[in-house]
C-alpha cells in the first residue's frame, strides 16, 4: 500500500499533517468551507488488474488504495456488494441498461460501513482512545459496530427527532449514543470530544458542513472500485448518489479519478446528485462558489435531509460533468414502491431517491435512454420500515377458496 504522507484541501490545495485534527481546511473556514483529502505518497501500482483480481472480495481486496494494511484492518466483511440488473424498473422509466449498486448487503446494512471499517481501523492504528460522530443512524450504527469489534469506546451524538429505530438499532452494539437538543450541538459536543479527549472524529462536525473524516471518506472509493470491476473496467456512463453531505459522493468520485490515473480506466462518469433541498443544486444553476443554504425540513429521508451540501460533493459534480437534483417525498415514494414491486429490493426510503430522480432527468432529456446508469442503493428498507411500504391492515379470508378468491380479487386485483 501507499503510506499517508498528508491532508490536502480539496479547495485550495494547502497541505497539513496527516495525523493533525482538522475539522476542514483552515485556510478555507471562512470564504467557502473545505475538507480535506488523504494524499499518499505514491499512486495506484499500473497492475492493478491483476492484482485486484486474486484478492478476496471485499473492502479490503483494495488496501493498496486506502491508508491503512490490510493486517490492520477491523473488518465485519464489508464490501463486496452486488451490482444488480434492474431491468423490470429501468424499462418503467426509460432506461433499460439500468443497475443497482446494493449497499444493504454490508454488515450492518449500509454504505456507512465502509467509512466505519477504514476510520476505526485508522483510528486503532494510531492507537487514539476512541471515535465520536454524529448521526442519524446509519453512520451511528456502523461505527458503533466496527469499534465494537475493535474494543474501542464509541461516542454517537444524535437528536431525540431521529426514529426510534435507529435509535435503538445504534444503542445495539453498546457505543454511548447521547442526544442533543439541536443538530448543530451534536457538532459542537463532538469537537470537544476530539479536542479533550483525542478521539477520532468520524463524521461531519462543522456548521457549515464540510463532511466526514478524510480517512473515513476513503472507504467509498472501493465503490468505485467495485462498480468498475463488475463490468470489466468499463465504466458506467452515469453513477446516481443519494446526497447529504456528499462523502459517499466525493469518495466515488475519487475512486474513479485514481483508476484513471492509474490507466485502468479511460474516463470518469457522470455524477449525479440526489438531494432532498436543492443546495448543490442550486450552487450549480447559479454558478456558485459554494454550496447553496436552503431552509428545507419535513423531508422523509432522513438519512439524506441536510439543509446545506459541502464543497467536495459540488467539486465532484463539477470535475465529472455531472448535476444534481431535489426530489421530494411524493417522487421518492413512487420510486421506492417500484423497487420494491418490481425488482424486490426494500430499501430505506432514502435509498429511493436516486430513483426519483434519475426517473425525472430521463424525462427531461439530461439523461439519455441508451446510457448505463449505475444507482446507488445506501440502506435497507429495514432501517425505517415504520414509515416505508405499504401500511393498513392485512385482508382477513374465511377458511374457504371462494373467501380467499374475493379477497384477492378486490384487493389485489388477482384473478385465479
Amino acid at each position: 500500500m501507499s503510506d499517508p504522507v498528508g491532508l490536502r484541501c480539496v479547495r485550495c490545495g494547502a497541505t497539513y499533517e496527516p495525523g493533525a485534527l482538522f475539522f476542514g481546511c483552515p485556510a478555507c473556514a471562512d470564504t467557502v468551507p473545505a475538507n480535506l483529502e488523504v494524499v499518499y505518497d505514491s499512486p495506484l501500482p499500473v497492475d492493478l488488474r491483476s492484482r485486484w483480481s486474486v484478492q478476496r472480495p471485499g473492502l479490503w481486496r483494495y488496501a493498496d488504495a486506502l491508508p491503512v494494511p490490510a493486517d490492520a484492518a477491523i473488518s465485519l466483511g464489508e464490501g463486496g456488494t452486488p451490482l444488480l440488473d434492474c431491468r423490470r424498473a429501468g424499462e418503467a422509466i426509460g432506461l433499460p441498461d439500468l443497475l443497482a449498486k446494493n449497499e444493504s448487503a454490508n454488515p450492518t446494512w449500509s454504505f456507512k460501513d465502509r467509512l466505519a471499517s477504514v476510520a476505526v481501523s485508522w483510528a486503532c492504528s494510531r492507537g487514539l482512545p476512541g471515535i465520536a460522530l454524529s448521526s442519524s443512524g446509519n453512520a451511528g450504527a456502523a461505527a458503533a459496530a466496527y469499534a465494537a469489534r475493535a474494543g474501542l469506546p464509541c461516542l454517537v451524538l444524535t437528536t431525540r427527532a431521529f426514529p426510534a429505530g435507529m435509535q435503538r438499532f445504534m444503542r445495539s452494539f453498546g457505543a454511548m449514543v447521547v442526544a442533543a437538543p439541536t443538530g448543530p450541538d451534536r457538532w459542537t459536543l463532538n469537537r470537544a470530544a476530539a479536542r479533550e479527549w483525542g478521539f477520532l472524529p468520524v463524521s461531519n462536525v462543522t456548521d457549515p458542513p464540510v463532511g466526514s473524516h478524510p480517512v473515513a471518506i476513503e472507504g467509498c472509493k472501493t465503490i468505485a472500485f467495485e462498480i468498475s470491476q463488475d463490468l470489466g473496467w468499463r465504466p458506467p456512463d452515469v453513477v446516481v448518489v443519494p446526497v447529504a453531505y456528499g462523502d459517499g459522493l466525493s469518495g466515488i468520485h475519487r475512486g474513479f479519478q485514481e483508476l484513471r490515473a492509474a490507466g485502468v480506466i479511460d474516463r470518469l462518469p457522470r455524477l449525479v446528485a440526489v438531494e432532498a433541498y436543492p443546495s448543490l443544486s442550486g450552487a450549480l444553476a447559479a454558478d456558485a462558489p459554494g454550496p447553496v443554504a436552503t431552509r428545507g425540513s419535513g423531508s422523509r429521508a432522513h438519512s439524506a435531509a441536510a439543509p446545506t451540501g459541502t464543497f467536495q460533493a459540488l467539486r465532484a459534480l463539477r470535475e465529472s460533468g455531472g448535476m444534481a437534483i431535489a426530489v421530494g417525498d411524493t417522487e421518492i415514494a413512487e420510486a421506492h414502491q417500484l423497487l420494491r414491486e418490481r425488482e424486490g429490493m426494500f430499501v430505506e426510503f432514502s435509498s429511493a431517491m436516486p430513483l426519483a430522480g434519475v426517473r425525472r432527468l430521463v424525462k427531461m432529456g439530461k439523461v439519455a435512454p441508451d446510457e448505463r446508469v449505475v444507482l446507488l442503493v445506501t440502506s435497507s428498507g429495514l432501517k425505517d420500515a415504520d414509515v416505508t411500504g405499504p401500511g393498513g391492515e392485512l385482508p382477513l379470508a374465511d377458511p374457504t377458496l371462494q373467501s380467499l378468491t374475493n379477497v384477492l380479487r378486490d384487493r389485489y386485483g388477482f384473478h385465479a
